[in-house]
């Protein structure tokens, strides 16, 4: 069991490796403040989820991984993928209100992985998985395609202006000089409801 579990930690830190890059060059470099401690695989939950424990570091972070996604390539692409570009934001220990497009940039460059390791009929497999079973996250992942279809620095330049995603306001945009409608930048700072 211990050497499975190594085995599996170290697959999910080669692949965050592997795509860390590709993920900087997609959104920018990861705040200053966060601190990766690794991956941890985990029976009984059934979604990863970044885990911070420590008050006086609260942007410190582990990864939870579910043992059943190393059954799909796929969806343990997506799941690395997602959680790698969260770290690159962290919400911290006290946690935050978290926006549409905080999820929305997660599921972005899961989709983007995807569509270069599996091909165009997987991103539509996992498009339409998300359309019929997480529809939420289907919904921001589609307004923060359509940002980064009329600027695909809009990230990078929200993030120069406030690092961590989960605190972008509407004026932000404009000091990005991110142009987008209106609405759209309204949806991506709604909360996000998974």
């Amino acid at each position: 069991m211990a050497d499975t579990y190594s085995i599996e930690v170290n697959k999910l830190k080669k692949l965050r490796a592997a795509w860390l890059p590709a993920v900087e060059f997609l959104f920018g470099e990861a705040v200053e403040e966060a601190t990766f401690d690794g991956f941890y695989v985990l029976d009984d939950i059934t979604k990863p989820s970044a885990v911070f424990e420590q008050a006086d570091e609260p942007y410190r972070y582990k990864i939870q991984m579910p043992a059943r996604v190393f059954s799909n390539d796929v969806m343990l692409l997506a799941d690395v993928i997602q959680e790698t570009v969260r770290g690159q934001y962290p919400v911290g220990f006290d946690g935050a209100k978290i926006p549409a497009l905080c999820e929305g940039v997660a599921v972005f460059g899961a989709i983007t992985a995807i569509k270069q390791v599996f091909g165009e009929a997987s991103v539509d497999s996992y498009l339409n998985g998300l359309r019929e079973q997480a529809f939420p996250y289907y919904d921001a992942f589609s307004y923060v395609a359509v940002l980064l279809a009329e600027d695909p620095q809009a990230i990078k330049k929200l993030r120069t202006v406030k690092p961590f995603l989960y605190q972008v306001e509407r004026a932000d945009f404009d000091t990005a000089q991110v142009d987008i409608d209106r609405k759209i930048k309204d949806i991506l700072l709604l909360a996000f409801r998974a």
